[in-house]
């Protein structure tokens, strides 16, 4: 009887492959994301100095006016990084759904490919038993092999 060989490997090695590519891509994806929320964590933390900064120096006119539009830039700062972080949430989201499909098809070509492995199994084990028998016969027959 001759060894198993499953007729769509390379399907399966090439779904694999595809889906390990598309799981990189989310994990980079949520890399980028920690990233974009560490600066807006920072960007906070600073508005937070320059807070406290204005209600120290609040007898200072011209320190109190360049804090006020310093603080108007991290503001801005702080919305376009928000931007970003609800857009790149929003990839990461598509990622998921592709990562997902992706995992979908592979585990259907690896169902097949058990289904496909217990088939060849089971002919295996009735093509033994079917010689098993037949030796039997002939033995219970008194004769002998040759």
């Amino acid at each position: 009887m001759k060894g198993y060989k499953f007729k769509f490997e390379k399907i399966l090695n090439l779904r694999n492959r595809q889906e390990e590519q598309e799981e990189d891509k989310y994990l980079f994806l949520k890399k980028e994301l920690n990233d974009i929320k560490n600066k807006i964590k920072a960007i906070k933390s600073e508005k937070e100095d320059v807070f406290e900064q204005l209600r120290d120096q609040e007898n200072d006119l011209t320190l109190n006016i360049s804090l006020r539009r310093y603080l108007k830039n991290l503001k801005a700062k702080e919305a376009a990084a928000q931007k970003e972080k609800d857009k790149k949430e929003e990839e990461i989201a598509e990622q998921l759904e592709v990562l997902m499909e992706k995992k979908k098809e592979r585990k259907t070509m690896e169902k097949l490919k058990e289904r496909e492995i217990e088939e060849f199994v089971k002919e295996y084990l009735e093509d033994e038993q079917k010689e098993l028998d037949e030796l039997g016969r002939h033995y219970s027959m008194g004769g002998r092999l040759t």
